[in-house]
């Protein structure tokens, strides 16, 4: 009876990867990415898109208190510090390095793409201006609802100057988002994710509970305001509404909301 052998398979040697190499998947476009992830709507969501969004923001609000501007700290922006001192890590640069940082880890993590299109920032910023402008009309209803009782006074929306207030402004847009949607938001909703709560009242809770401190907040301390119902109550209103975009939009379209909103209610006075 004959017999037949099979030839020797040779085994390839092993190569170490050359680090050196261009890498898609950390800069560049991401290999076998879902078609779906290639849209306005997820792109803009992405933590990469929402640092170049914040970037401009960050830099002009910082660099203007660096360089001795007229610009205060916002009351989030202070409270971040505190925070910050109470670990030990005092410099001024460490809450923006922070964020930079995170943005920067959060997005290879993702595992997204690094490449945006040229015209992202720009639709970002229309789509912010466009859900302020939306906050302005909710706090109108608002307004006419409480318009029909009496010794309820409305929260002042007087126009301020257009100097270096308008600087006051980013800060709290950008830090109040950094506190109560990236870090309460987030924290919120991990928290009840862990212990097995359903997705719908996840949600829920997570969008009313960081709304309800967001509100209790601009009444806590010194620079607090006067409490008046409508203000509370506007307050949760617009925390629900910014956690929602955070959550359905991302960071940064939420940041971007965030300011344009109190750019046209301080800086143009647009009456609630």
């Amino acid at each position: 009876m004959r017999t037949t052998t099979s030839p020797k398979r040779t085994r390839r040697p092993w190569r170490r990867p050359i680090r050196s190499r261009y890498d898609r998947q950390w800069w560049g476009v991401a290999p076998g990415l879902d078609p779906k992830q290639q849209t306005y709507w997820s792109i803009s969501r992405s933590a990469w898109s929402s640092l170049l969004c914040v970037l401009p923001l960050l830099l002009v609000y910082e660099g203007s208190i660096a360089a001795g501007g007229n610009a205060t700290r916002a009351a989030a922006d202070v409270w971040l510090r505190s925070g910050l001192s109470w670990v030990g890590l005092n410099d001024v640069w460490w809450p923006p390095c922070l964020l930079v940082v995170g943005l920067l880890a959060w997005h290879a993590q993702q595992r997204r793409d690094w490449e945006v299109p040229l015209a992202l920032l720009p639709a970002m910023a229309i789509e912010s201006l466009l859900l302020a402008l939306v906050l302005v009309g909710m706090g109108k209803v608002i307004d006419l609802g409480f318009a029909h009782l009496d010794g309820l006074p409305k929260l002042a929306a007087d126009p301020g100057p257009l100097g270096p207030a308008w600087l006051d402004y980013l800060g709290a847009g950008l830090y109040e988002e950094v506190l109560f949607r990236l870090l309460l938001v987030s924290l919120i909703a991990i928290a009840l994710k862990a212990i097995g709560t359903p997705k719908v009242l996840g949600a829920v809770v997570t969008m009313s509970g960081s709304a309800l401190v967001f509100a209790l907040a601009h009444h806590v301390g010194g620079p607090g305001e006067t409490f008046t119902w409508f203000a509370f109550v506007f307050r949760w209103t617009a925390g629900v509404f910014f956690a929602w975009v955070f959550l359905e939009r991302g960071f940064g379209v939420a940041v971007g909301t965030h300011t344009a909103y109190d750019v046209l209610v301080g800086c143009f006075g647009w009456q609630l």
